[in-house]
């Protein structure tokens, strides 16, 4: 593991294999471990990121300080240290797009390209009038209350079929920082459809059904980023770019 000191808070990282960087971002609740499965797959032909996110995981911040706005910044450091020479692939789950997908709007030479997976994303929209639910859900998650996984985005079949799962994924939220991510729907996180001009960055949204967000230009669609289907979910990342790479790895950059 690896540890990067930013403004108010000190990252860790973990970093497995050779080759090409390509950078996973988790979603709120999780932490970097959540992408083991990607990690054994891609790590034999990649250089493999994953980052916890501020409060996440091994990175603690300053919880008072603490605000969404911090997490491009974050990426951005991150990739200024491991990834200085070239572009990187992105794969971000959920609320891991608050990172990317700023970052690959206001930099987007720093990307190959862009993995969305499972978020309404701050791209804004109609869609936002879920945050608001989901803004509330996060409030009562950090006033200590004991929120049901279907409230967490859990469906009633996946908890009721993979408890196993649930039971994985409500370990890695306490190992967690106690923040406050309520503020996940400010106005100054929007990205409105008029930042979208000129938008170049090949981006893959991996959705269980389409979504209502502002249309990407190259952008694709494929299933999410879900723990129970990891064949699916390293299959659609492997075929997000169809040309294949002259090396053996399976060609995302």
């Amino acid at each position: 593991m690896a540890f990067l000191d930013v403004p108010g808070a000190r990252l860790r990282y973990d970093v497995c294999g050779e080759g090409r960087p390509l950078v996973f971002v988790h979603g709120a609740g999780a932490n970097a471990t959540v992408f083991f499965q990607q990690v054994a797959h891609f790590s034999k032909h990649y250089r493999v990121i994953c980052l916890d996110m501020r409060g996440f995981g091994g990175s603690i911040c300053d919880a008072e300080s603490f605000h969404p706005r911090q997490f491009s910044q974050d990426l951005a450091r991150l990739l200024d240290v491991e990834a200085p020479q070239g572009k990187v692939a992105v794969v971000c789950q959920s609320m891991g797009a608050w990172s990317g997908l700023p970052l690959a709007v206001r930099e987007p030479d720093r990307f190959a390209a862009l993995v969305l997976s499972g978020s309404p994303t701050p791209a804004y929209g109609p869609h936002h009038k879920v945050l608001e639910v989901v803004s509330e859900r996060f409030r009562r998650v950090a006033a200590g209350e004991k929120v049901p996984p279907q409230d967490l985005g859990f469906s009633e079949r996946f908890v009721r079929e993979r408890p196993e799962l649930i039971a994985l994924y409500q370990m890695l939220a306490r190992m967690n920082q106690k923040i406050n991510l309520s503020t996940i729907t400010d106005p100054e996180l929007r990205i409105l459809p008029e930042d979208f001009v000129g938008y170049n960055v090949p981006t893959l949204v991996m959705a269980a059904a389409p979504l209502p967000i502002v249309a990407l230009p190259r952008a694709r669609m494929a299933p999410p980023l879900l723990m129970p289907v990891p064949a699916i979910v390293n299959s659609s990342l492997v075929r997000f770019t169809p040309a294949a790479s002259s090396s053996a790895a399976p060609r995302l950059t």
